[in-house]
């Protein structure tokens, strides 16, 4: 969708920038996809700035966080978009002459398109030494974390940990940002088998949160059920690159016409 120059110019009176250069996405292969074209790009053509995308496939809430934090300690952005990821994953990170390095590689996400490699935090994919990101699949040497020390508890915990850490990142370095989500804020994992019937109350942390700066479908929801209610194609548990421009259109574009 063209919104046009006025829209844009609201747009960013709205976030305290103008003119905006630079849009910066974080998030999971949602964000960044080998094969077809994200809402992060339709994003920046919609506002018609330049793109950094961070997106990672694979990538959960830890190395995303710190993707970020990273990033925006070495380059300046006018405004940052994180579409964050399903809760249920654990991003493994293996140092030179980690013992199981070689099991850790062999079941990391093909950054690349073509083969599986570990990610630094500066975005390199490399064979030496980074995080292993797998997504909340259960495979190799993952599966005896899901056994034995996972929990959905836990992972809510640290999740929305990380996303008020975030927030103060940002309000500290006074970079305007946004947040959306893959998945519905109360049901946040990916795999049925990672679901350990989470039972705590998580207000606290709730009310901390400035949630005027999410933006939700439907209130609470993520894309992948905006996704599902618009009809459009799921393949391989990722949507198709309509639905990513749909969800522009009609849900983040929404926030600030």
């Amino acid at each position: 969708m063209d919104i046009g120059p006025k829209l844009v110019q609201i747009f960013c009176f709205a976030i305290g920038v103008y003119p905006l250069k630079t849009l910066t996405t974080a998030g999971c292969s949602f964000t960044l996809d080998n094969y077809q074209k994200t809402w992060a790009n339709y994003l920046s053509e919609s506002l018609n700035c330049d793109l950094v995308n961070l997106g990672a496939r694979g990538a959960g809430i830890d190395f995303i966080t710190k993707r970020v934090m990273y990033h925006c300690a070495h380059n300046d952005t006018d405004l940052i978009v994180v579409m964050l990821p399903s809760v249920d994953r654990f991003d493994w990170y293996l140092d030179q002459h980690h013992p199981l390095k070689t099991n850790g590689l062999s079941i990391a996400s093909w950054q690349n398109g073509k083969n599986p490699s570990l990610m630094a935090l500066d975005g390199q994919p490399n064979y030496t030494e980074g995080y292993s990101l797998s997504g909340g699949e259960i495979r190799g040497h993952k599966r005896h974390w899901f056994k034995y020390y996972y929990s959905e508890t836990s992972a809510l915990l640290n999740y929305w940990t990380a996303v008020y850490n975030l927030e103060n990142f940002f309000k500290i370095k006074n970079i305007p940002y946004y947040f959306t989500t893959a998945y519905d804020k109360d049901n946040l994992v990916e795999q049925s088998h990672n679901q350990t019937q989470n039972s705590s109350n998580f207000n606290w942390i709730f009310d901390c949160i400035d949630w005027g700066k999410f933006i939700f479908y439907q209130s609470n929801r993520g894309f992948l059920n905006f996704t599902k209610d618009q009809k459009f194609n799921i393949v391989n548990n990722h949507p198709v690159t309509d639905a990513h421009k749909s969800w522009v259109d009609n849900v983040l574009l929404t926030k600030f016409n």
